[in-house]
């Protein structure tokens, strides 16, 4: 009987023992779906404040200039990308950018082939001529057969050097439009998470960097490339150089000219966001301290303006990255058609000059060296809106 009475006890206190544990269990359960569905609920007023944040950035006319660059396989949205940035769902696959790259080698090689058959042509008939003229005594008539070919020549050169400025030219255009475009999104933008004082010095800066590219590179580097190249065809006509110090100052002032422009965009940057920063964060916590001293308030009030705050920053670090995909974007195709025609122009006067006079490969050299220097100025446009984006970034996400 004590065996049994002492075995129904411990079956008694088996069963009533897990009866505090389910109950613990059950306001467990309780405690964390509370907190998931107040996680869900944030979430759900983040995605609501944000939507909201990107419907004022009016990005109608961002859209509109995009969907004009169709031509140049750019099937891209602003908005879109956007998102794509703060979901964190943009990946880039590198075989397809590779295979990109390489249709688009061929696609500047096709489109010029016509040139390049000519300039092979001209090369065989300029080595031939040589070869004949060399049997005659009379240097006359071998300077008459030089100065044909090399007109001749001059003409077909003149041609392609016009194919890369109308690409050069247009890519040009192309960032200054989109420059003009970004002022109001990215200020706005800055607007949201930082202050007044940071997106106006933004804007000014982008004023700055649109009336470089418009002023001093469209109106004044670029035409030097083709002084230059004017320069060293003239030079290259007789058999002694006469112009070869103005082609090196020419070439020299164009590259300090571009080194110069980047590294004043990128000072004036550095200077402005060390004071235009701090001075918004200032005035922002006296701002959210004020409102935390309101009785029963203060606590919600500080509470919505963090998350304000903060989703405020995150669209614009997305906006400012946005811009910079949008900006390689557009320029990738120029730049590698231009690349590609000055890389097969240098090789063609390094394979050609042993066979053939000096000045022929010269002129080779010559265009191939403009297409670099118009390469180098394209490059310094875009460095210059992207360090001006890109260290506004920084400084203000650094400040916030």
């Amino acid at each position: 009987m004590k065996g049994l009475l002492s075995t129904g006890l411990l079956l008694i206190l088996l069963l009533i023992q897990p009866l505090p544990v389910r109950a613990e269990e059950t306001t467990h359960l309780q405690a964390s779906d509370d907190r998931t569905q107040q996680a869900e609920d944030t979430d759900r007023i983040t995605d609501d404040l944000t939507d909201e944040l990107i419907g004022e950035l009016e990005l109608d006319e961002m859209e509109r200039f995009l969907s004009q660059q169709a031509e140049d396989d750019l099937d891209i949205s602003f908005g879109d990308l956007i998102k794509g940035f703060l979901s964190g769902e943009e990946n880039f696959d590198v075989s397809s950018i590779w295979s990109w790259v390489v249709s688009h080698c061929f696609s500047a090689v096709r489109q010029n082939k016509t040139y390049l058959a000519q300039m092979l042509v001209l090369l065989l008939a300029f080595a031939m001529l040589q070869g004949i003229s060399g049997i005659f005594a009379d240097s006359f008539l071998s300077d008459i057969s030089f100065l044909a070919v090399y007109f001749l020549f001059l003409y077909n050169a003149l041609r392609i050097f016009a194919s890369m400025q109308q690409i050069v030219y247009s890519c040009m255009d192309r960032i200054a439009e989109f420059t003009l475009l970004v002022q109001p999104v990215f200020c706005m933008a800055m607007i949201f998470s930082t202050g007044v004082n940071s997106a106006s010095l933004t804007y000014e800066m982008l004023l700055l960097v649109l009336y470089l590219v418009q002023n001093l590179l469209q109106k004044l580097l670029l035409p030097l490339v083709f002084v230059f190249l004017i320069t060293q065809f003239a030079n290259f006509a007789w058999k002694e150089e006469h112009f070869s110090s103005l082609a090196k100052l020419l070439e020299g002032g164009i590259m300090l000219a571009q080194k110069v422009l980047v590294t004043f965009v990128l000072g004036m940057n550095l200077i402005q966001g060390m004071v235009a920063p701090v001075v918004d964060q200032l005035k922002r916590t006296a701002t959210v301290r004020t409102i935390g001293v309101i009785p029963g308030l203060g606590g919600a009030m500080n509470a919505v303006s963090e998350m304000l705050l903060g989703t405020g920053l995150l669209i614009k670090n997305c906006v400012g990255a946005a811009v910079i995909a949008v900006l390689v974007l557009l320029c990738a195709k120029p730049l590698l058609e231009v690349a590609v025609l000055a890389l097969i122009y240098r090789v063609l006067a390094a394979l050609v000059e042993p066979v053939t006079d000096k000045r022929i490969s010269g002129v080779l050299d010559a265009l191939a060296r403009a297409g670099m220097l118009y390469l180098k100025l394209v490059i310094t446009a875009i460095l210059m809106l992207f360090l001006t984006v890109a260290v506004v970034c920084v400084a203000t996400g650094a400040a916030a």
